[in-house]
């Protein structure tokens, strides 16, 4: 986190500078997902991937118009059956997995267009925050392909089949109250101030619980949700909780609960 991007920008937040904020920066193509933006948000996210003084993580998009409306379109036309693989699984598949698994919250603040892979993008972070304006929509339908980083596998797993089916199918757009409907979203805002002011709130709410929790809890969900079995689930939850009672967080979480006190955690 040494050096300026050109596409990104780094910012730190909310106690003790904690809370990562990520903006998509290139307002002029809608901070669409350039090759440069790609690399810049591939070398950060695995910056901090196990950095331990964030706690917390935010990726929204610079301007008032688009939290990311997709690829660039210009960069498919440079790609074959074999660079286009590797774009996938290279690029794409880490940056997603990134999001996904690093154990820390990744909330996304989506305001304006989510379209292709910036939907991609914020379906693999825990929760989606959106302001009125906001538009979702998986469109590589439109272009003869599928999305590619994830879409079409975890649309549906957040909203029903059939409903994930007919967007895909269609390149349908959805609206911010339609994705609340849906429960693609967590909460609509008025405007996107409003939603940056929820967000700032979650976030310092989520940095002053224990460091440990937030990483097992993330860990167990996901980890545990596309189990076959109930009991193959119940006992990755488990081993989390024997990792977690020797922790001093936990001493202390339980000490400032029975002295009725805040509690001052600090990740050990």
């Amino acid at each position: 986190m040494a050096r300026e991007y050109e596409m990104l920008i780094c910012t730190r937040k909310g106690p003790d500078d904690s809370t990562m904020w990520i903006t998509l920066n290139n307002e002029r193509m809608m901070n669409s997902l350039t090759e440069t933006m790609q690399l810049e948000l591939h070398e950060v996210l695995s910056a901090i991937a196990f950095d331990n003084t964030i706690r917390c993580v935010v990726l929204t998009g610079a301007g008032t118009k688009a939290f990311c409306s997709g690829g660039d379109i210009n960069l498919f036309q440079r790609l074959n059956n074999v660079t286009m693989y590797d774009f996938l699984y290279q690029r794409g598949n880490d940056i997603q997995r990134l999001i996904t698994y690093m154990e820390k919250p990744v909330i996304a603040a989506v305001n304006g267009l989510c379209y292709a892979g910036g939907l991609e993008l914020a379906l693999a972070c825990d929760f989606i925050y959106a302001s009125q304006n906001a538009a979702f929509g998986l469109l590589e339908i439109n272009l003869g392909l599928l999305a590619g980083w994830g879409g079409t596998v975890r649309l549906p797993r957040t909203i029903p089949v059939a409903r994930a089916k007919e967007m895909i199918y269609r390149g349908e757009r959805m609206t911010a109250d339609e994705a609340l409907q849906w429960r693609l979203v967590n909460r609509v805002f008025p405007s996107q101030e409003k939603m940056y002011e929820a967000v700032n709130e979650v976030a310092d709410e989520i940095v002053g619980k224990s460091p440990l929790a937030l990483r097992a809890a993330k860990n167990v969900i996901n980890n545990s949700i596309t189990c076959d079995s109930i009991e193959a689930a119940l006992a990755i939850e488990r081993g989390s909780i024997m990792w977690l009672v020797s922790s001093e967080d936990m001493k202390e979480g339980v000490a400032a609960f029975v002295e009725k006190r805040a509690p001052k955690f600090q990740g050990t």
